[in-house]
């Protein structure tokens, strides 16, 4: 998982202060962490970002909220946050500072087909654009923290080939209770103001010609200031970077394809090819020849 190394690498090293970002590679599309981390404003990375694998969060404390698209997500302990492949997100705090507690999974769609048990998996496709939900009952969620628990325990202590064999049947059991759950949208879920929607939903059905933010602006008669400001505020990031970042995610899934690299630069918006190169390299950690590899 290149890509989340990269990610990982990169948060720790902007924001040198990260503790508690161990991550324990189960196997090669599959990889856990469990995170107890004092932030304040400066500190935390909530920078807008987006991976080719599946985040899941079981979320135990902090004042968080997590943006996924065009939703904003404000769990409780023992929520469940599933972030999809190539949708953009982040975790922002509501406080100067909070000690924010979460396990984590990164993972493949092929994760345990190796083991016969893709419908480990059959929760995920529910929730294409993302989700928080919860296990259906005290008895469910109960479940679910104990085998959290007993996880964390095993991989924080080196665990011989024989333990990880059991570390390997708690996540089965996790993903098991993934399955069982009931989603409260209405009371966890919120979206965006629509002149926000709007602006995003035009950015993402037309990144591939914006030229510049102007572009934008002249569209809905606002100034080109206010359309800055507004994504910005909510975002976090600025327009540009973000069309980026989406011509960049587009670019991931024609390569793996098999689109050639010049017809793929242009398909998604960019100029030239050093260019869609360049950004590529700014946004994985590699080249996009480095990442057609992948699929060879």
């Amino acid at each position: 998982m290149k890509l989340l190394s990269h990610y990982i690498e990169n948060q720790k090293s902007f924001y040198p202060k990260i503790v508690n970002w161990e991550n324990y590679a189960i196997n090669d599309t599959l990889f856990y962490s469990y995170r107890s981390t004092h932030y304040d404003r400066r500190t935390h990375p909530s920078q807008l970002h987006y991976h080719d694998y599946y985040e899941l969060v079981v979320f135990e404390g902090g004042d968080v909220k997590y943006l996924c698209e065009s939703s904003v997500y404000h769990p409780k302990s023992g929520d469940v946050i599933l972030i999809p492949p190539q949708k953009f997100h982040c975790s922002m705090i509501k406080t100067e500072e909070t000690h924010y507690k979460r396990h984590v999974f990164y993972f493949y769609p092929e994760t345990f087909d190796g083991i016969g048990q893709g419908a480990l998996l059959s929760f995920t496709k529910c929730f294409r654009d993302g989700a928080i939900f919860t296990p259906d009952t005290a008895e469910l969620r109960r479940e679910l923290l104990e085998a959290l628990d007993a996880l964390k325990l095993i991989w924080q202590n080196d665990p011989s080939p024989l333990e990880r064999s059991l570390g390997l049947s708690y996540i089965i059991k996790i993903f098991y209770i993934f399955n069982k759950h009931s989603l409260k949208p209405e009371e966890k879920t919120e979206t965006f103001p629509e002149n926000l929607r709007m602006l995003q939903g035009y950015i993402d059905e037309n990144y591939r010609q914006i030229t510049s933010v102007s572009d934008i602006a002249k569209h809905f008669f606002y100034s080109r200031e206010y359309v800055s400001r507004l994504f910005k505020k909510y975002f976090d990031i600025t327009i540009s970077d973000y069309i980026m970042k989406r011509r960049v995610a587009e670019s991931q899934m024609l390569i793996s394809q098999g689109v050639s690299l010049i017809d793929t630069a242009y398909r998604v918006g960019f100029g030239s090819l050093s260019t869609f190169i360049r950004a590529f390299r700014s946004v994985t950690g590699m080249t996009p020849s480095e990442y057609r590899k992948l699929f060879q």
